[in-house]
């Protein structure tokens, strides 16, 4: 599954994109407010073998992972992703990460934009929402550009490396994406 936006290319990882994920995801600003341990070589090539194993795996997709590159680019800048949580209430959330280098360039927007039109029209679901850590000004505004509307915080609901962290939720249900797409 790929999606194309007019400057990005979403699409499954594949095994060659293991030199680009290695140069900036082991760097400390993109794991920065990801609940996750700081990233290793090894941790990371782990990441990129289960990420093309689940894709294999569509008939059974409850959770798409994409690669973001830019089409000028030629080569993944980061990741974005839609999880369905619950497919009856027709509920999934969302979430990226992107290259520093490639900051302020307007593609997470992007690529966010893409995925939650996707939830929206290809999987049918009603309500979308992510999760930023409360110090994570860029990705609120991200969400805020999306027409996500800030509705909680969420005290202590995140441990990230040994520091328990609190999270601003968003969410957007479908007739309000469709009114602001």
């Amino acid at each position: 599954m790929t999606i194309e936006t007019p400057r990005l290319l979403l699409r499954p990882h594949r095994r060659d994109d293991l030199e680009h994920l290695l140069r900036y995801s082991v760097r400390p600003e993109y794991y920065r407010y990801l609940p996750v341990p700081p990233l290793t070589p090894e941790g990371v090539a782990a990441l990129l073998e289960r990420r093309i194993a689940a894709a294999a795996r569509s008939d059974e997709m409850k959770s798409w992972v994409f690669a973001i590159e830019p089409q000028q680019v030629g080569y993944t800048v980061g990741a974005t992703r839609i999880s369905v949580v619950n497919q009856e209430h027709q509920v999934a959330d969302i979430g990226f990460a992107l290259d520093s280098d490639f900051y302020g360039r307007g593609y997470a927007t992007e690529a966010a934009r893409a995925v939650v039109s996707f939830g929206f029209s290809r999987l049918g679901l009603l309500r979308i929402w992510a999760t930023t850590d409360v110090e994570n000004e860029a990705s609120c505004r991200v969400l805020e550009r999306l027409g996500m509307k800030r509705e909680a915080r969420l005290r202590h609901d995140k441990l990230m490396r040994g520091e328990w962290r609190d999270s601003f939720l968003y969410a957007i249900l479908q007739p309000e994406f469709s009114s602001a797409a």
